[in-house]
């Protein structure tokens, strides 16, 4: 029986100094390069939080602890680290609880046990201290909220400057990005809270959706979910978005699927843990609804215009974040003639939907709102916005955003 040779590869096209398949490989990972636009986001980012962690540093180390207004649960986990100790506030103490005891723990010291806190936050944290190695001590995981916080804020920024880099250009998407991270309640994106988590993920999912990866912005979606209730507004958003850019049915079939998934498994979980089929909804009760957090504020200011200015100092918080629910909305109707269609729906069912049913934290429930900044970075280009009037609104935020660091450092109540 005959042996048939075996068939050699042509080669000739191969030269001595020709690279090698893994050369090539190498040499397609070194041809990436970050854009500039990523590389001024990251500066505009990184400045503003070093800048921001010096005065939270030297706050904590030079002035007392607010001995009023005291947090629900005992949040001094890092008291001998003052660099990290004013990033653990208030929320911090719900979520160490569920990241170190579970949920519906009867020893946690959160309401109902934690349930009114989405799992994916915690469960990062949880998981990084696995993977440190070290013991699941509420300061260790409140040192892996702050890592995972920032570490999400640098993976949110980059990702908001490209979807306002395809809205409104590159000039714009800087000044967007700047008013983000000078946003007077912007230092949520970098305290051990879950506002930078769940930026990121949607920030990455609508972009997703824009390069026509939609399993990949229905994952993103999904995770979202899991991180905030909001992130179920992903869903219409995604899907709008689809059909304004005429996708074919079966392409819905990833966000339908995908997008609401961490909601769903999130609240059957806590349907098993607890015995409540809605557990999540009356853990939030415990913290107030829309009649202490709207009405009665909006009673109270309408009868005594004077107790805004001058009661209670907490007022002050409540009236900021009411002006920065009357920007928001200002802005709606030039999100809508100016962003991405998924990405307006997105901005605008934040936005109303936290205008409409709370007061409280409203100004950091605004920061996902991504279509805002986007609007708001336009306007900072235009030529009567240029020079002063640009540089004093900056400013501004940025003077009210080291004032409620500090505050919020010391255990004031600005949540």
């Amino acid at each position: 029986m005959g042996v048939t040779a075996a068939k050699v590869p042509d080669v000739s096209g191969l030269s001595e100094d020709s690279p090698t398949l893994g050369q090539r490989g190498r040499q397609a990972g070194l041809a990436w390069r970050p854009s500039h636009l990523t590389l001024a986001a990251l500066a505009i980012a990184l400045g503003t939080r070093v800048v921001l962690w010096l005065v939270s540093w030297v706050s904590v180390r030079a002035l007392p602890r607010l001995g009023y207004y005291p947090a629900q649960l005992p949040d001094a986990f890092l008291a001998g680290v003052p660099a990290l100790d004013g990033w653990a506030r208030w929320d911090t103490a719900h979520y160490v609880a569920v990241a170190q005891l579970g949920y519906g723990d009867p020893t946690s010291p959160s309401p109902h046990g934690g349930v009114g806190f989405f799992p994916l936050y915690p469960l990062l944290m949880r998981g990084f201290v696995e993977i440190a190695g070290v013991a699941a001590t509420p300061a260790a995981l409140a040192v892996a909220g702050i890592v995972i916080a920032n570490v999400s804020f640098m993976v949110a920024i980059p990702l908001v400057a490209r979807l306002a880099a395809d809205d409104a250009g590159e000039a714009a998407a800087l000044q967007a990005v700047a008013l983000l991270c000078l946003a007077p309640l912007g230092f949520f994106l970098n305290a051990a809270y879950s506002e930078s988590l769940f930026l990121a993920l949607a920030a990455g999912s609508l972009l997703a959706a824009r390069r026509d990866r939609r399993w990949l912005a229905a994952g993103l979606a999904g995770l979202a979910s899991a991180s905030r209730l909001f992130g179920l507004v992903l869903v219409p958003a995604l899907l709008f978005g689809a059909w304004r850019r005429g996708a074919p049915p079966r392409d819905l079939w990833a966000t339908v699927t995908l997008a609401p998934l961490g909601a769903v498994l999130s609240t059957a979980y806590l349907w098993v843990e607890t015995g409540t089929p809605f557990a999540y909804f009356r853990a939030q009760a415990t913290w107030g609804g829309w009649g202490e957090h709207v009405l009665d504020y909006a009673t109270l200011f309408a009868l005594h215009p004077d107790e805004a200015l001058g009661g209670d100092p907490r007022h002050l918080v409540i009236v900021l974040n009411v002006l920065l629910g009357v920007v928001a909305l200002g802005t709606l109707p030039a999100v809508w003639r100016r962003i991405e269609p998924a990405t307006a729906l997105f901005t605008t069912l934040i936005v109303v939907a936290h205008v409409a049913v709370t007061w409280v934290s409203l100004g950091r429930y605004l920061l996902p709102a991504i279509g805002v900044w986007v609007v708001l970075g336009e306007v900072m280009t235009r030529p009567r916005w240029r020079g002063w009037p640009r540089d004093v609104s900056l400013v501004a935020s940025a003077i009210l955003l080291t004032l409620m660091t500090v505050l919020f450092s010391h255990g004031f109540w600005v949540v």
